[in-house]
């Protein structure tokens, strides 16, 4: 057996809400063992600073790079403070996956761009650091997104195949696969959490919709969903990815109704849409989906999902003993194992990148 490496993973997602923390072991390929997760809510003073990030373009270089290190500090906090309430110490720990915050997504010119201090956080937590996942993938011609794909395959390699795995964070990401690597296709689906939690902290100043409970009051505009539905965005080739801002635009027509039946069409949207790339992108459909991310507790969406999608099984990841809120901080850790054992994260048919064997991602920060 190749050598085993225990990492920690680190995850702040476009949903803007905290940060993920998991512990593993894994050898980058089959072997993965799967220890503790802890999670930190951002509070409300630095959610605000992070949007505004993302959605103020007047912001100051100084300011974005003040807000970098503010959010590396935290993460190295989080670090630390798991180190020593479960009574491990940093010399156990080889090797930190940090994903940082993605302020901004451009692949076709070749930007991607996570903010977040490696070489601080490597200083602060006495570990080495694997970051910038994304660069390399990008500059030779990647989306540079989605990265978990490759984790997701040794993840749930015994489940019944066919089988895809929906991740849904600010914005969703499937994986796809059969009995071997070759047959591995992800991309980016399309919006995810992220315009449903903008709607609710806009009309009622509240993080999300718990369990999709106020969607659930609401009626569908179906003739929006109709004509959205139609909109390029959702139908462009695969690999693809996207950012949290790409949809504005698409999903406008639907700001203008009542809170309960915005919701409401963006849970029926989003089911729809899953269904229509199921069928034009997949010579076989999965047998079952299984779903992750913060999305995997919206009820309503998930209802939604299996009523468009009668033959597919669809469950949440924990049914089946998986923890649906840290397979992506799981996922960081794992590629930063991959990383140092110089295996690739990233392949043609999961972000398009122009390297037969894939790319090797991430850049490491050494003590």
């Amino acid at each position: 057996m190749s050598k085993i490496i225990k990492s920690i993973g680190l995850m702040s997602g476009t949903s803007l809400d905290g940060i993920d923390l998991s512990m593993i072991e894994s050898d980058g390929l089959s072997f993965i063992k799967t220890h503790k997760n802890q999670y930190y809510q951002y509070s409300d003073e630095f959610k605000n600073k992070l949007r505004k990030l993302i959605f103020d373009e007047k912001i100051s270089l100084f300011e974005i790079k003040k807000i970098e290190n503010e959010l590396t500090i935290l993460h190295a906090n989080l670090v630390n403070d798991f180190l020593e309430k479960n009574q491990i110490s940093s010399t156990e720990i080889s090797v930190i996956g940090f994903h940082g915050q993605t302020i901004f997504h451009k692949p076709i010119d070749k930007i991607t761009w996570q903010i977040g201090n490696a070489q601080l956080l490597a200083h602060l937590t006495k570990i080495n650091v694997v970051a910038d996942f994304r660069v390399n993938d990008v500059v030779n011609g990647g989306q540079g997104a989605p990265l978990v794909p490759i984790y997701h395959y040794y993840l749930f390699a015994n489940q019944e195949k066919p089988i895809a795995i929906l991740n849904i964070g600010g914005v969703s990401n499937i994986t796809y696969f059969n009995n071997d690597l070759n047959s591995l296709i992800a991309f980016d689906l399309c919006f995810g959490n992220a315009p449903m939690n903008d709607l609710m902290m806009k009309k009622l100043n509240r993080e999300f919709d718990r369990n999709g409970e106020i969607a659930s009051q609401g009626k569908p505009n179906l003739e929006l969903i109709e004509s959205i539905s139609q909109n390029k965005i959702f139908h462009q080739e695969i690999p693809r990815s996207f950012s949290r801002n790409d949809f504005d635009e698409a999903l406008s027509p639907i700001l203008s109704l009542e809170l309960t039946d915005a919701l409401a069409t963006l849970s029926l949207l989003f089911a729809k849409i899953l269904a229509n790339n199921l069928q034009k992108f997949f010579n076989e459909l999965p047998k079952k989906i299984i779903v992750c991310g913060g999305g995997a507790k919206n009820k309503t969406l998930l209802k939604n999902m299996q009523n468009f999608l009668p033959n597919i099984e669809i469950i949440v990841a924990d049914e089946i003993g998986f923890n649906p809120d840290f397979i992506e901080s799981e996922a960081f850790a794992f590629l930063a194992v991959r990383r140092v054992k110089n295996l690739p994260i990233s392949f043609k048919n999961t972000t398009k990148v122009n390297k037969i064997d894939g790319i090797i991602g991430g850049v490491i920060y050494e003590i």
